[in-house]
């Protein structure tokens, strides 16, 4: 059946003949104003008109679709800054796969491919944490699947409720009835533009051009928003896969170890009193040899005496952990360690100290030549940390002490310009810094020399806090995922022991189903 006859069969002829015959005058008032402008010679002024409304209406129509597509291309998935250094080849490759990712390739509407290239996406994540498995993707398991779906879900609710107004109103029956709406006046479209024309063919000739040039406009915005959400599904899987596979997500109460580093259980012996249960502090842990100056610095950053100096060999005898406050405001937890040239600090507690570690302040002096035996503890240091893949590096900073020391021994009158030194003391102090940072193979950026005496304290306030400062976020991060390791460990084994209890009341019930 015809349209036209499908319409007239709904509506009645009677009932077509009456809205007719009322929309009559209304639809000749376009026509008779047609021939109004025509009689008085002003049809050419109002097209004139119309075009140049048009066209400035065309011209803010493509202002706002290039802003608005500007806003959406910026609103672009990117890698976790918190994530190992491991994830960093994976999202490369997702970020890629992405880029390739055309709308041409994978139709939008295509369900079926849709799912296939997510799946393609897992797939390379997964190929790339376990390359030599046939099957990489087997190795996901059913809870963190089950998160991963959870996770997307509740990005994609919080995108809606934002971003679509009345969404929180809309049913799915009202936009099953929008959609049955749409499909109907697609039909009968054709129709309403033919009479459009007959009646006001000005009016047609131009609502037509209109027509086709918003078309072309909204159609190339359109084209770029279904490459932007095709790439962006691509990246908002591979994120979570990484997020996944690099040990990111917790299967227990997930959101909060991105929104906060809770507490660790720490060793006793590195925790300081009155420390908050809350929040872990960063961690600043201060190696370096016997009478380096270790102490003497933890008092310069204090700005009071906290511990003994070294004044005496091996004062520092055992793991001290120390707050650092200012104004009342913790900063962080900084750890004393006895000499790395000493019996007191062996291989397993070193090892422990720098697995707990999220800044390291490395202490020398200045006087000393013989930095061979430094250089090789951190060289292992560093071996240490590039055997975990799942952890990051700490900052490691170099504090070049007892430069007052130097020769000329009896001249010291701070400060010194080490960057252009004129005086002989500048001179052997910017000497001595540089052959610190050769000999430990340290950048010069953290070779940082002072002085720790009482009474000549310098370049602790200013280049050493700033230096601190300046690695604060990387020592963030390595504290997140120090404190992740943390809490995987503490997840499984209470995951183990709820399962186990779980189990063991299940099977303590079925001989009392029995007997009931």
């Amino acid at each position: 059946m015809k349209p036209a006859q499908t319409l007239i069969r709904r509506f009645g002829r009677l009932r077509l003949a009456a809205a007719l015959l009322t929309a009559l005058p209304l639809l000749l008032l376009p026509l008779l104003g047609v021939l109004w402008l025509w009689q008085n010679r002003w049809q050419s002024y109002w097209m004139i008109a119309l075009g140049g409304c048009a066209l400035l209406g065309y011209g803010l129509h493509l202002l706002l679709a290039r802003l608005e597509r500007k806003r959406i291309m910026a609103r672009t998935t990117g890698p976790d800054p918190l994530w190992p250094p491991s994830a960093d080849a994976a999202w490369q490759s997702v970020a890629q796969m992405a880029d390739r990712a055309t709308p041409q390739q994978w139709p939008l509407n295509d369900v079926e491919k849709l799912a296939r290239l997510g799946r393609d996406t897992l797939e390379q994540v997964a190929r790339h944490y376990h390359p030599h498995r046939d099957a990489p993707l087997l190795e996901l398991t059913v809870p963190h699947a089950l998160l991963i779906i959870e996770q997307a879900a509740r990005e994609l609710r919080r995108e809606v409720v934002d971003h679509i107004p009345f969404s929180h109103r809309l049913t799915i029956g009202t936009l099953l009835r929008a959609n049955r709406l749409r499909e109907l006046s697609k039909t009968y479209e054709p129709w309403y533009r033919a009479g459009r024309a007959i009646v006001s063919p000005y009016s047609a000739l131009f609502s037509e051009l209109r027509r086709t040039v918003a078309g072309t406009i909204v159609g190339y915005g359109v084209d770029k928003l279904k490459t932007w959400l095709l790439q962006e599904y691509v990246r908002k899987v591979g994120y979570y896969a990484i997020a996944l596979y690099s040990g990111r997500m917790l299967l227990e109460d997930a959101p909060s170890v991105a929104a906060s580093v809770p507490r660790t259980d720490a060793d006793p012996a590195e925790t300081p009193d009155g420390a908050d249960a809350e929040d872990e502090p960063l961690r600043i842990l201060v190696l370096g040899r016997a009478n380096a100056g270790k102490s003497s610095l933890i008092n310069a950053l204090f700005g009071r005496l906290t511990s003994a100096t070294d004044i005496l060999p091996h004062t520092t005898r055992r793991i001290t952990a120390h707050r650092l406050e200012r104004d009342g405001i913790p900063l962080a937890e900084v750890i004393d360690a006895p000499g790395s040239d000493t019996e007191l600090l062996d291989d397993k507690a070193f090892n422990k100290a720098a697995a707990g570690a999220d800044l390291i302040l490395w202490v020398t002096a200045a006087h000393r030549p013989d930095r061979q035996p430094e250089r090789a503890q951190l060289d292992r240091l560093r071996a240490l940390y590039a055997d975990n893949p799942a952890r990051r590096t700490p900052p490691i900073l170099v504090v070049v002490s007892h430069i007052d020391l130097l020769r000329p021994a009896r001249q010291w009158s701070p400060p010194y310009d080490l960057s252009r030194p004129e005086d002989p003391k500048a001179r052997t102090i910017a000497a001595a810094t540089a052959a610190v940072a050769q000999d430990l193979n340290t950048p010069p950026a953290r070779t940082i020399p002072v002085c720790l005496a009482p009474e000549r304290t310098y370049n602790v306030e200013d280049t050493l806090w700033a230096a601190i400062l300046a690695h604060q976020d990387d020592a963030r991060r390595a504290r997140f995922l120090r404190c992740l390791e943390t809490r995987r460990r503490q997840e499984n084994w209470h995951l183990a022991w709820r399962q186990l209890a779980n189990t063991g009341r299940l099977l303590l019930e079925v001989p009392k189903r029995l007997l009931s």
